[in-house]
């Protein structure tokens, strides 16, 4: 090679010519000493290259509305007619929201945790202890198990007041309605005589009341003809005896017409509670739909909170590393919104509940990517440093044990109480359903998983 010039290259197409395996580092992608790999990014750090902000903000709308469609479609689904004919549809989103639910606990928020503790800038405090994400997300888990046993006792507790409550007001109106049904059949008063003169009483027990005056009291109480009134004032019947008066002045005497009213006022309550519980959560009724309705609120904050940090992370990014990101984060914003919109179907949340969790859900991802577009607008160091990156490790880590406890939750739960209703002995296509549950969550795990390789 003399007389010619030497370079790395040169020497290692040299070698390998003649037979040699050349082995050591490569300085192909080698940055000068100051200048950040364009292919990495750390949140200890400035931006370093072009940021847009009408590309973010462009972004920030288009992940909103996949955000949103992806929660819709699931709550949508409970409206149409062909999809109420097959339950089993639910059961196929349910069990693919919770493979989802795997990886995002995992390779999602654990791993994100677990980089964040690997940064440069983080607490040296936190970095005495290597695995303290791990050891965040199990306190996450553990914190998870108490509130979830804690908030089961109270249910628990407020079943048994209501039933009794209930039982209460049932034996009430049965005791009502047979004392009712005893005063009507006693036999019809006699006649009563008052000083030879006959007082007519069979009007109150057939509830209608002859049709006079005030004044005509004293007609009622008349003497018969051919006798003489001899009776002094104070003798003559006063008007507060008259029956015929107590029957214009007052409610018919007949049990049947308190029962009617009594009818009437309950109906009245029933539409009161009715039109209240359109304003209102209705009231679970049993301890599987009030656990269904906890892992649904459980899952809502974990995913929610989440997203911010996504939103966060995406939106503190440079225009050449989002246009790869938002390709995978509208895979992930709709993975995540159809989980959680099949669990809110689960939930059997009223209407107008499920509209505003679902738009939680979908502003999340925009919110944080819009406080950190505005962030960087301001000052391009503002979100970076030993506290942001901490707060970003810890949160990711308890957040990730909170949804891995959730997926374990209903991966064990409700995984395995679908497959023994829908696959039990005597099911028609009791195979392809089982491995229709079991492919769905599969791809629900590897779908996200997927995605994890980017976000």
């Amino acid at each position: 090679m003399r007389g010619e010039e030497f370079s790395v290259e040169g020497c290692r197409r040299y070698l390998a010519d003649r037979g040699y395996s050349v082995q050591g580092p490569d300085t192909r992608h080698v940055v000068p000493l100051g200048v950040q790999d364009p292919t990495e990014h750390s949140l200890c750090d400035g931006l370093v290259g072009v940021y847009s902000n009408g590309l973010h903000i462009g972004a920030i709308f288009l992940i909103l509305g996949v955000s949103f469609l992806g929660t819709a479609i699931p709550i949508a689904g409970k409206f149409f007619p062909v999809l109420s004919r097959y339950p089993f549809v639910f059961v196929i989103a349910k069990t693919a929201a919770t493979g989802v639910l795997l990886s995002v606990s995992t390779i999602h928020l654990i791993h994100e945790g677990a980089m964040a503790f690997r940064e440069e800038c983080m607490d040296e405090t936190l970095k005495l202890y290597k695995p303290a994400y791990f050891l965040f997300a199990l306190v996450a888990v553990l914190l998870m198990q108490l509130l979830d046993i804690q908030l089961g006792e109270i249910a628990e507790r407020w079943l048994k007041a209501q039933s009794t409550a209930d039982a209460a007001a049932a034996a009430e109106e049965a005791s009502a309605l047979a004392d009712e049904g005893d005063a009507a059949e006693q036999p019809p008063q006699q006649p009563q005589e008052r000083d030879g003169n006959f007082v007519e009483l069979d009007a109150g027990l057939t509830g209608d009341a002859p049709d006079v005056d005030a004044a005509g009291c004293d007609a009622v109480v008349a003497p018969a003809k051919g006798v003489s009134d001899d009776s002094t004032p104070a003798e003559k019947p006063k008007r507060d005896d008259c029956p015929a008066a107590l029957a214009v002045n007052e409610a018919p005497s007949c049990p049947y017409a308190h029962a009617s009213e009594h009818r009437a006022e309950s109906k009245d309550d029933d539409f009161a509670a009715h039109g209240h519980q359109h304003l209102a959560v209705r009231p679970p009724r049993d301890m599987n739909s009030i656990r269904r309705v906890i892992a649904a609120v459980c899952m809502e904050f974990g995913v929610t909170l989440h997203s911010v940090f996504v939103g966060l992370a995406v939106g503190l990014t440079t225009d050449a590393e989002l246009r790869p990101l938002i390709v995978a984060l509208v895979f992930h914003q709709m993975f995540e919104g159809m989980a959680m919109g099949s669990r809110l179907v689960d939930a059997d949340f009223h209407a107008g509940l499920e509209v505003v969790l679902a738009l939680v859900f979908s502003v999340s991802a925009p919110a944080g990517m819009a406080a950190a577009t505005i962030a960087v607008s301001v000052s391009r160091d503002a979100m970076t440093g030993t506290g942001f990156v901490t707060l970003m490790g810890v949160l990711d880590s308890l957040c990730g044990g909170i949804l891995l406890y959730l997926a374990f939750t209903l991966l064990l739960g409700d995984f395995v109480a679908d497959l023994k209703h829908h696959c039990a002995d005597g099911r028609p296509y009791r195979l392809w359903k089982k491995i229709g549950m079991f492919v769905a969550l599969w791809i629900g795990m590897g779908l996200m998983a997927l995605v994890g390789n980017w976000l």
